[in-house]
């Protein structure tokens, strides 16, 4: 045997090892996978549709990008509205936008409960959104030519986003017509709490619009500017989707005197748990709490401990029946899978989800009685029927 044909048996040898270990450990993982699932011919069906696409489509594919495809597909088959998978591109700009830093429009986005639509929630002032005309309730139909019929808040969100100084073409539906805007974006950056004393400069007003990771510390910041506080705030939780519960269980320690925040229920009705939080910054004031269709969420969370503790009226419209909990996994590949793995009670143990928190008080504003809100002077104690409400069960107190 000569050393070409010794070399070509040893190659050969090899080959044939190392074939035989990626076999072995393929088959062991699918074994292992196998043994996850009611029906271990699934994981293999998964495995041959895998191999079908990367050896026979016509074009050249992106194994990784199959990967992806098949996380997202996991995810989606859920049928969870609330579960997504994100890549880590689309992480760092979801994440981005809840703390308020991102460059897009300058308009806040919601569920429309009876369309399922994506719609405008609030519309920040001086955005390039409000400059061109859109409104809140607006309806988003189409975003630059393509249909957004079937898709979530956060997926209409990152197309709405982009490089600033690009444009963006939205088609909405209001008062019966379409409409259509090309607004230029912009760098954005919102606070997600704001305040501003009211009536008569013996109510502290604090807006908080979403609970980011530094909600809490711009709500001390707020409070801590004012030398001395007045005798009763009105917090406006209105068209807040949520965010973080940890900022929401923060913000809670200044409007309860301490205790449960929310009780979490996992898979199994017995793995209750409870989430405390101490009275230490409880600020013992006359407190109202304005709520609608749009406070979800980690919103809903504190609103519900307030009104279960009674330590403020809650008054406005039906909130929006958030009542699950999502956490999220890191993948290897930098990707998160957001999840819903709970759902929440109110420390009375009442059950929210998809029935929402009914006011203390209800005042329903009607379309037109929202669009007389003079936004360019916001709050309104005039023309926000709500607000004014608010006001009324503070000086009667």
């Amino acid at each position: 045997m000569n050393g070409k044909s010794i070399f070509l048996f040893i190659l050969k040898v090899v080959s044939l090892t190392v074939l035989s270990v990626f076999a072995f450990i393929g088959l062991v993982s699918l074994f292992i996978l196998s043994l996850l699932v009611k029906n271990p011919q699934e994981i293999f069906t998964a495995y041959q549709t895998y191999n079908i696409i990367n050896n026979n489509f016509y074009q050249e594919i992106d194994p990784a990008k199959l990967i992806s495809g098949i996380t997202e597909g996991l995810v989606d088959s859920l049928d969870d509205q609330y579960s997504e998978y994100f890549t880590a591109e689309e992480w760092k700009e979801y994440t981005a936008q809840l703390n308020g830093i991102y460059a897009g429009i300058g308009m806040l986005l919601g569920e429309d409960k009876d369309t399922k639509l994506v719609k405008g929630i609030k519309v920040f002032e001086g955005s390039p959104a409000a400059k061109a005309g859109l409104k809140v309730g607006d309806l988003i139909l189409a975003i630059d030519g393509e249909s957004t019929e079937g898709l979530n808040v956060e997926e209409v969100a990152t197309k709405v986003r982009g490089e600033a100084g690009t444009n963006v073409t939205l088609k909405v539906f209001r008062d019966r017509e379409e409409l259509e805007f090309t607004i230029t974006r912009a760098q954005i950056k919102v606070p997600s709490v704001s305040g501003k004393l009211i009536n008569n400069n013996k109510t502290l007003y604090i807006e908080i619009s979403s609970f980011g990771e530094s909600t809490s510390t711009e709500l001390a910041e707020l409070l801590s500017s004012y030398p001395k506080l007045p005798d009763s705030i009105v917090l406006d939780l209105r068209n807040n989707g949520g965010g973080l519960v940890a900022q929401s269980m923060e913000v809670a320690r200044y409007f309860i005197k301490g205790g449960t925040v929310l009780y979490e229920v996992g898979r199994e009705e017995s793995s209750l748990e409870n989430l405390t939080v101490d009275g230490e910054k409880y600020l013992n004031k006359k407190l109202v709490v304005l709520v609608n269709g749009n406070t979800a969420s980690a919103s809903e969370i504190l609103t519900g401990a307030i009104q279960d503790y009674k330590t403020g009226t809650i008054v406005g419209e039906q909130t929006f029946g958030k009542g699950v909990v999502q956490s999220m996994f890191n993948l290897s590949d930098g990707g998160i899978i957001k999840l819903t793995t709970k759902r929440y009670l109110t420390p009375n143990k009442r059950d929210i989800n998809k029935e929402g928190i009914k006011p203390d008080i209800v005042v329903v504003m009607s379309k037109d009685e929202l669009e007389k809100v003079d936004t360019s002077r916001l709050p309104d104690e005039i023309n926000d029927l709500q607000l004014v409400k608010a006001i009324e069960v503070i000086n009667k107190q």
